[in-house]
Formats: structure tokens, C-alpha cells, sequence
């Protein structure tokens, strides 16, 4: 997996995020409303430690120790980086309330903790009964074009299981550039669930409530 690839698969969680942005209109439309109306809604707020692994055990499928774990030594979330994904500590270091801000290793971290999970989810579907990805092949050695129904099937159950919706045609279309590397050759399939479905659950929209 190349690092452009990787950063490839962070495109759609910037297109995402304009669900979430607001874009200055308060909602008002092109028709001649007066007024600007201030939303209602409080701020966004980051998923932590335990409402993320919450989330990712739920929409993949995996058991509280299939999600991330660090080195066999206990879960990233709950345990190793619970403090940069926004928990205490009280007993190891004295931190009885959790931080009000991120740390600068929390989108690392947070990163970490999706792709452990996606990558969890793959290996489990392909040695196994498939859960997630029942569409695939996660044994071929190429992912299925962005005009295959099984590509459009695997996307469309990620955005179902992560984000409680159907994608949008312009996200599809993105997405579709995760089947081929830097050189427009086929990625696997396996490798192409993996980044699918990083790129759905680090989007803001799955980040953030």
C-alpha cells in the first residue's frame, strides 16, 4: 500500500465533511430569503475512546478486541491511546476528567484505530463467512471496477453500516479511484475493502456527532 494510495483514501472524508460545514447561507436558499437563520444544532462533537470502538464494533461487526490492538498489549481505545482519543486516567496519572481538546497524536491515533478495524473486518470476511463484504472476492487479485455491481454493492454497504445512508453518485465516482495504484493497475479486492472502507469511517461525518 504506497503512501499516495493512503492519502488518495482521505479524498472522499474531505468531501464528506461538506455535509457537515456550514457554508455561510444558514440554511437560507436562492429565492429572496431576508434573513440568515442561525442553526440550531450546538457543536460538533468528536467521537472518543469509547463511543468510537462503540461504533466500530457495531457497524463492522468485530468484538471489543478486534477492533485495534496494539502489539497483543491491550485495546487502543480503551487502553493504550485512551488519552489521545479523549479518556482519563485517574489511577495511572492522576487525570480524573478528560482533556477538553485534541492532542496532536489524536487524528493519528484515530486513523490507527479505522484502519486496525477495517483491516480486522477484511481479513475476517476473506478467511471466513463474509459479514461486511459479501459482495467480493477478497481472494481476487484485482477489486471490481467502478461500473461492477459488486463495487457499488461493497460502497454502498459501508456508507449503510457507517454512516446510516446511501452514498451519493459523486462519492461513488471518488471512491472509484481506490480500485487502481499510482500506475493504473488493478488493486485486490482485500486491499480495496480496506481503503473503501478507511475512507467512509475517517470522514467527518463518521467522526463526529
Amino acid at each position: 500500500m504506497t503512501t499516495r494510495k493512503l492519502v488518495l483514501s482521505l479524498v472522499p472524508a474531505l468531501v464528506l465533511a461538506g455535509g457537515c460545514r456550514d457554508d455561510g447561507s444558514g440554511g437560507a436558499d436562492d429565492t429572496g430569503a431576508d434573513e440568515l437563520q442561525r442553526a440550531q444544532r450546538g457543536e460538533l462533537q468528536w467521537k472518543r475512546n469509547a463511543a468510537l470502538q462503540r461504533d466500530l464494533m457495531r457497524a463492522l461487526e468485530l468484538p471489543e478486541d478486534g477492533v485495534c490492538n496494539e502489539l497483543g498489549r491491550g485495546s487502543c481505545a480503551r487502553e493504550i491511546h485512551h488519552i489521545s482519543l479523549g479518556g482519563a486516567d485517574p489511577l495511572r496519572i492522576g487525570l480524573y476528567e478528560p482533556l477538553p481538546d485534541t492532542l496532536v497524536s489524536t487524528p493519528i491515533v484515530l486513523d490507527r484505530v479505522v484502519m486496525s478495524a477495517c483491516a480486522s473486518r477484511a481479513n475476517l470476511d476473506r478467511g471466513g463467512q463474509p459479514v461486511v463484504f459479501v459482495d467480493l472476492d477478497l481472494t481476487a487479485a484485482a477489486a471490481p471496477s467502478p461500473d461492477d455491481q459488486a463495487f457499488a454493492a461493497t460502497i454502498t454497504a459501508l456508507y449503510r453500516r457507517l454512516l446510516s445512508r446511501d452514498p451519493e453518485p459523486h462519492e461513488l465516482t471518488i471512491l472509484g479511484g481506490l480500485t487502481a495504484d499510482d500506475d493504473g493497475k488493478p488493486v485486490s479486492a482485500h486491499d480495496f475493502a480496506v481503503l473503501a472502507c478507511f475512507a467512509v469511517g475517517t470522514s467527518t461525518e463518521f467522526l463526529f456527532f
